[in-house]
């Protein structure tokens, strides 16, 4: 994302107008860089407009539109193009800005979290500095919508990278059309626009190609982004023709383009792939208004754009892009349990940080000399403007978000314990060392261990550590590559004694293969052998379903549903155990997902139950905070507890009805993980989940007691407590 100030758009910085606003300033543009962080901001903090991801994309087009006017009204005024200039404003703008969100960033993660985390974060910050963000999220697979690791604080950054690796190419290839053009006696706006044009149509087609291939990669790929650069170049390489056309027709231009804009936050969310073809919506509807949105007489969209509320916005849209992110991040973990302190903290603080980076850091260094390479010719006005004005608006924005802090303190003061947190002591005191308890059978070590660790007030140490937790995952599928089971691979992903006496078959998805190392050791020594016919993101249920976020169908799974259940009649194993996650998402969004699933499942294991194998259907553990996003250097046990989804629970009562419909077992695991309705994540020094959703194969082997109870049988055993 690039914000440019007056300063920005002068042919050369040195000359004395450059402090003065150019007779081209347009108050609109200036209030549409209000609406694109605007919506980026809402999205990031409250999750809603839910496509308000979309503010980068108007970025990306004014930034074009920007840029190239700037460079084609310096090669018709001097005959070329300064590339030395033109690198010294990119730096001038952006630098010191960026450069003191990731130093202030750094140190807050090193000083908030653990060092593991804090690395991470030092280490993206390098890239970031180098202007290669996009190109590291991309090879590590960041996804920026459905992470299950905790986000980057610097994650944002990547925006800024595809804008600079845009700008090492573009002066080249406008002053290499201006050459051609000079050659061959041609109007060069005209063969630039041409040019422009095939090179938006090229990267366009690319955009739709990745982003169906490989939606992350094509996020963050600057070749799969150029076109919305290169589309607001087109408009202002067309800007003179564009402003001739009929007024009235240019009025309604405009007012379609915003209009576009802001359904474009509503419409698209994180299940649209994207960029791809939706972006296209965003971008256009962000260049009509640039086409057409200077008309000031009449009806037009400069009244909205351009009012003291709006453009004061879209002045520290930067600072804002640039601070929001490690303050969503760093704050929604501090008060992971406490949304009425997050939101005002968040906003407020975001809003704060970019006041005082604008007034202290950006506009100081835009009047001062720095890289100009001599003093400039006009003195530096408006300093101490600038300073007062600096002071004004941190006193106003610590009053706007000090009082509602104040008062939310008094409601829930610090001292006050969380319902969660009166759970955990009340345990605390109920359980002795040695486990000893009225309400609950002694004998059971797991029980009691779960309820010591909802009242732990100190953390243990943890295995896996927090620095290899978000790959532990189950050997079976990282290390055997067993996740993708097909029928090249099954024989390499049999598991067992080879002259087993009994068989068992695992179907599901990702959640299926993460008990494994639990099943096996539960069932192994007992005499079993265990195939699993697992695929990723495939629940065991007769509905088409999306492959993640996308919108398309997933035919793999169908086709993959069907052979296993093709296979599962050959082999006539003596159990098959179906589970999976509840995260998929059917293809026809106007059916019921709850009583769907519970049809599909039926249907599912009816098939399964009429080959005479007994069927258990092993309901999905309840999901849990993330260690690596809510353990800090400030945080206790407590702070990671948490209670099951509701989601969760009505998954578990249509699967079990589903299940037993068809004559099939359900097993509800609740309470292997949660204690009257509170689930800690690290049980004993086991954390449970690697990173939220998947358990650790440290937990799913201390499960195996309770696996070989319910799958197997044991008369001796104790009841399973209520969860």
């Amino acid at each position: 994302m690039t914000t440019k100030t007056a300063a920005d758009s002068q042919a050369r910085p040195q000359d004395a107008a450059a402090t003065r606003r150019p007779s081209h300033f347009r108050r609109d543009i200036e209030g549409l860089r209000a609406v694109a962080v605007g919506l980026v901001l809402l999205d990031h903090v409250l999750g809603w407009p839910a496509g308000g991801f979309i503010g980068v994309d108007v970025f990306f087009v004014i930034s074009g539109f920007l840029i190239t006017g700037l460079l084609v009204r310096e090669r018709r005024k001097t005959g070329g193009i300064s590339f030395r200039d033109f690198y010294r404003r990119r730096a001038r703008r952006l630098m010191p800005a960026a450069v003191a969100t990731l130093v202030v960033t750094n140190l807050a993660m090193w000083t908030l979290f653990l060092d593991f985390r804090a690395l991470q974060a030092t280490k993206d910050s390098i890239w970031a500095l180098l202007f290669g963000a996009n190109i590291r999220f991309a090879q590590v697979g960041t996804d920026y919508f459905q992470t299950t690791s905790p986000p980057s604080p610097v994650q944002h950054f990547w925006s800024l990278a595809v804008e600079e690796q845009f700008y090492l190419v573009w002066p080249l290839l406008i002053l290499a059309v201006f050459a051609v053009a000079a050659r061959r006696r041609r109007s060069a706006v005209r063969l630039l626009g041409g040019v422009v044009l095939v090179a938006a149509a090229a990267s366009f087609a690319w955009s739709v190609y990745a982003t169906d291939v490989s939606a992350t990669t094509a996020y963050f790929s600057t070749f799969a982004r150029a076109w919305e650069l290169a589309v607001g170049a087109a408009v202002a390489l067309a800007a003179a023709r564009l402003h001739r056309l009929p007024h009235a027709l240019q009025v309604v231009g405009a007012w379609v383009g915003l209009a576009g804009v802001i359904a474009s936050a509503f419409v698209i969310d994180v299940a649209t792939p994207f960029p791809g073809w939706a972006a296209a919506l965003p971008v256009l509807s962000t260049a009509l208004i640039i086409a057409f949105g200077h008309v000031r007489q009449g009806p037009g969209t400069t009244w909205a754009l351009g009012s003291g509320v709006m453009r004061y916005l879209g002045r520290i849209s930067y600072s804002l892009y640039l601070w929001h992110w490690p303050v969503v991040v760093i704050l929604r973990d501090l008060f992971a349990d406490s949304p009425a302190l997050y939101y005002p903290a968040a906003i407020g603080g975001a809003l704060f940080l970019a006041s005082v980076s604008y007034y202290v850091i950006e506009q100081p260094v835009l009047h001062s000399g720095w890289l100009l390479g001599k003093e400039r010719d006009t003195p530096i006005r408006g300093s101490d403007r600038v300073f007062r004005r600096a002071r004004a608006v941190a006193f106003g924005t610590l009053l706007a978000v000090g009082v509602p802090a104040i008062a939310l303190g008094v409601l829930f003061p610090p001292g006050q314990l969380s319902p969660q947190q009166v759970a955990a002591a009340e345990l605390a005191v109920e359980v002795s060392p040695a486990g000893d308890s009225s309400d609950e059978p002694a004998e059971d070590p797991l029980i009691t261990e779960i309820r010591q660790s909802i009242g732990a007030a100190t953390w243990p140490t943890l295995d896996p550590p927090l620095e290899r937790l978000s790959g532990a995952r189950a050997p079976e599928w990282v290390d055997d590559e067993c996740l993708n089971v097909t029928p090249s691979r099954e024989d390499e992903c049999r598991y067992g004694p080879a002259d087993a006496a009994s068989t068992a078959v695992l179907l599901g998805d990702s959640v299926a293969i993460s008990w494994l190392p639990g099943l096996r050791e539960a069932m192994e020594p007992k005499g079993w052998s265990i195939q699993p016919l697992t695929f990723e993101e495939c629940p065991n249920i007769a509905a088409e379903v999306k492959h993640g976020t996308s919108s398309s169908a997933y035919p793999e799974c169908t086709e993959h549903r069907t052979w296993a259940l093709q296979r599962i009649a050959e082999l006539r194993p003596d159990m098959v155990i179906l589970s999976n996650s509840y995260g998929a998402q059917l293809l026809d969004e106007d059916a019921d997902v709850y009583s769907t699933w519970g049809d599909g499942l039926e249907e599912v294991a009816g098939q399964i139950t009429a080959t005479g194998a007994k069927v258990v259907v092993l309901g999905m553990p309840p999901s849990g905070k993330s260690l690596q996003e809510c353990v800090t250097a400030i945080s206790d046990p407590s702070d990671c507890n948490g209670p099951p989804s509701e989601e969760s629970r009505r998954h578990i009562r249509v699967e079990k009805a589903g299940a037993e419909a068809a004559g099939a077992t359900y097993v509800d695991p609740t309470p292997w993980f949660c204690f009257r309705n509170t689930c800690p994540a690290v049980v004993g020094s086991t954390p449970v989940f690697s990173e939220g959703v998947h358990l650790t194969p440290q937990y799913s082997r201390k499960l195996a007691p309770q696996l070989e109870r319910s799958l197997l049988g044991d008369p001796a055993a104790p009841a399973s407590p209520a969860g």
